[in-house]
Parts: structure tokens; C-alpha cells; sequence
């Protein structure tokens, strides 16, 4: 089987653009979390619209009247990601393609549809897919192969091979894309794949949704963080990110010189409950390595009860060193997985790993498990390292998880 290589990637959150300003925060200990809009009580990362432009040119006009947040957000991560590479033309552009990790449409219009459908859910006997092609307006993209928002990525990147998209629960912080763009390229399907996640803004409605299942974290200091024990809620984030993989027999066509770091193996698993799908994804990506990494780069948030969860699914199947941006940006549920493969690509270029954002005392139950939580300062990686990601979907229901690991040599 061909290698796949991560030749490109569009990073923006509440930082700004790129990795570095994440990474940067989390070596200062300084969250990116502020109060919430509304008089809410849980602190979120939010993107600043000014880093997620619209595109000119008459084309970009006539098309913005049907672009939403997630739109807008998506095609600049895109356009970011394709940064420097040759244009798709001709075959190329055939054999390049889209998927998207989508949780809802972000839509405006369904701001007040998605509570009813949350409460509809809980008794109706329709399988969840069925309710939602019934009762979701015409009006809405989320009943709508390909994704809407994959046709303007579509546009921003000239690739004009598969558009799919990813939704909900077998989505996994965007990790269920990944995979299934790792199996494109894998295939010979195609050469290239742009992999596109966003976590828009949520209503308030969602975020008290959230909040009644797995309580979200009202304070964004110092102590607060993932795997502290003082940790009393997990925090949540916006953000977009895109992925460009290529086949490694065809990535020299597309201009794309080394080194790039490897995608070594990526899978999630839909299980009885989180844990086991969260242990057997680890598994399953783990025999796919050659060696054991050096890092782990948890989807933790600081919620009490996942983040205990995480820990004890991981550390039988792996001793490394272990950090999580989200008490810096918050957990980005569409897409979160997806970021942290973007920011432990980067930690692997630079030899070395950031320490857990706002984490200041590792709870002793964890590390008695043992955990070992990078606290305070940076830690340094061995040239040749690699890494493993986690991701779960999101709520107390959910029962799908995913993990990655990325690789990069020496050459870096």
C-alpha cells in the first residue's frame, strides 16, 4: 500500500491562523477561552470572522448568498491548506477530492429546529437517519450528498473527484473523515484529498444541551485544565482546518517537496460504549505502526468523567508523554480530531511537545495509572518520533471514537 503523506494543512481558531500561535499559547499557559456572548457561563475560543474571509471575483459573489459561517470558515482553511501547491488541472483535478467533517449544517435557519429534533429523538421509534431526512426542512444541506459546503471547497481548491461528507456520530472529531480520505488515496481512487472540518458557533441551546449530559467548564484558568484535579468541566471551541493528503507515488505531481510528515494509520470504531470504542480504536491504529510513539495527543477537555475515561482506555496500550490543546482552544466537536493531528504534525517537526493547556496539578488518580501528563514546559521529542491522536464523539450517548498516529523522520 502506497504511504500518505500530509502535504498541506489550514489551521484557524481563536488564535489566528497556523499552529504556531496554538503551540505558542500552550507553552505560556495562556487560554484563548473568554466569556461567552449572551451572559452565558461557559467560557468558548471563538474565531474572529476577519480570519475566515470570503474569496473576490464575481464567481465568490454570485456563490455567497448560499455560504453560512461554516462556509465561509471552510474555504479559508482550504485555501490555506493549498498554500504554495500546483493547481488541480485536467486529470489531476479528476483524481483529487473532497471530504468534508460535518456535525450539523450550521445553518441559521435550523438554530430552532435542532432542539426539537434533540427532544423528538429520545422517543421516537425512527432510526435516528430516517428521523432526520423526515423532519430536517427541505430548505437545509444536511439532507443533500454531496455536502454543500464541500462544493465551495470544491471550487477553492479545483478538485473535482469525490464530495462526501462525514456526519454526526460516526464522526469522531472529524477522525471518521480522515480515515475514509486515507482509504480514497489508499485505493487508487484517487491521488489527492482535501479533508475539511469546522465547529461553527453554537447556540445557546446546544451549549445547555451539552451542559445537562457532561458538564462544561465555567472557568478557563490556571487548575481548570485536562487531567488536573481540579478539573470541572470540558471547554469548547471554534475552528477550521483543512488536510491535504496525497498518495506518496503521486504526491511529486501535485509540487509538494519533502519532507512532509507520514499518516501512518487512522481508523475509528462505533462500540456498545466509549470506552471500548476508544481502547479498540487505539488498538487497531497501534498494530498498524511499526513502532510505539512517543507522544500521545489526547482529545481530554477537562471534563471529569472523560478525561478519566481517556486515560485509563490509553495507558495500557501506550506509555508516552501526553499533552491536549483544549484547555487553550477549547474541543472543537465537528472537528477537533482533526486540529490535533494538525498541531502534534507540527510539535513532531519542531522535536518538541507542548504542555496540556491550563493543567497546573495532574490528578494523582491518573497518574497512579500511569499517565505522564507534559506540565509547565515544553518537552523535547527524539528526531524520529511519532504520534498518537484521540478523538470521541460528542455526549454522554455517544459511542464512536477515533485515533491516528503520524510519523516524521529525521529529515524533518
Amino acid at each position: 500500500m502506497p504511504e500518505v503523506l500530509l502535504t498541506g494543512t489550514g489551521l484557524i481558531t481563536a488564535a489566528g491562523h497556523g499552529a504556531a500561535p496554538v503551540l505558542a499559547a500552550m507553552d505560556a499557559g495562556k487560554p484563548l477561552l473568554e466569556d461567552s456572548v449572551g451572559g452565558l457561563p461557559w467560557p468558548t475560543a471563538a474565531v474572529d470572522p476577519a480570519d475566515t474571509p470570503w474569496p473576490e471575483g464575481k464567481l465568490w459573489a454570485n456563490a455567497q448568498k448560499y455560504a453560512n459561517v461554516s462556509a465561509h470558515a471552510a474555504v479559508a482553511a482550504a485555501i490555506l491548506a493549498m498554500a504554495g501547491a500546483e493547481p488541480a488541472q485536467g486529470e489531476s483535478a479528476v483524481r483529487s477530492g473532497v471530504v468534508m467533517a460535518a456535525g450539523c449544517s450550521g445553518s441559521d435557519e435550523l438554530g430552532d429546529v435542532f432542539g426539537k429534533l434533540a427532544v423528538l429523538a429520545r422517543t421516537d421509534e425512527r432510526p435516528l437517519p430516517k428521523l432526520l431526512y423526515d423532519e430536517v426542512p427541505d430548505y437545509s444541506y444536511i439532507r443533500g450528498i454531496p455536502s454543500q459546503i464541500g462544493q465551495f471547497v470544491a471550487i477553492a481548491t479545483g478538485f473535482r473527484g469525490s464530495n462526501v461528507a462525514v456526519y454526526g456520530e460516526g464522526g469522531a472529531g472529524g477522525l471518521g473523515a480522515l480515515a475514509l480520505a486515507r482509504r480514497l488515496l489508499r485505493s487508487g481512487e484517487l491521488d489527492r484529498v482535501v479533508v475539511v472540518g469546522v465547529a461553527p458557533p453554537l447556540s445557546a441551546t446546544i451549549l445547555v444541551a451539552y451542559d445537562r449530559e457532561d458538564e462544561l467548564g465555567t472557568e478557563a484558568v490556571p487548575g481548570r485544565g485536562p487531567f488536573d484535579a481540579g478539573r470541572s468541566g470540558a471547554f469548547v471551541g471554534q475552528s477550521a482546518v483543512a488536510l491535504v493528503l496525497e498518495n506518496a507515488d503521486a504526491a511529486g505531481i501535485f509540487g509538494a517537496s519533502g519532507p512532509h510528515p507520514e499518516l501512518v494509520s487512522c481508523d475509528t470504531l462505533c462500540a456498545p460504549d466509549r470506552y471500548v470504542a476508544l481502547h479498540g480504536a487505539a488498538q487497531q491504529v497501534l498494530d498498524e505502526s511499526d513502532e510505539r510513539p512517543q507522544l500521545w495527543w489526547s482529545h481530554a477537555s477537562g471534563s471529569a468523567a472523560q478525561d478519566a475515561e481517556a486515560v485509563v482506555a490509553i495507558t495500557p496500550l501506550l506509555s508516552a508523554p501526553t499533552t491536549s490543546s483544549k484547555g487553550t482552544i477549547g474541543a472543537s466537536f465537528e472537528c477537533g480530531g482533526l486540529v490535533d493531528v494538525v498541531l502534534a504534525a507540527e510539535s513532531l517537526r519542531r522535536g518538541s511537545a507542548a504542555p496540556v493547556g491550563l493543567l497546573e496539578r495532574p490528578d494523582p488518580e491518573l497518574t497512579g495509572l500511569g499517565a505522564d501528563f507534559i506540565v509547565g514546559t515544553p518537552r523535547p521529542l527524539p528526531a524520529r518520533a511519532s504520534a498518537l491522536v484521540t478523538a470521541v464523539s460528542q455526549g454522554a450517548r455517544a459511542s464512536t471514537a477515533g485515533a491516528a498516529t503520524i510519523t516524521w523522520g529525521d529529515g524533518r
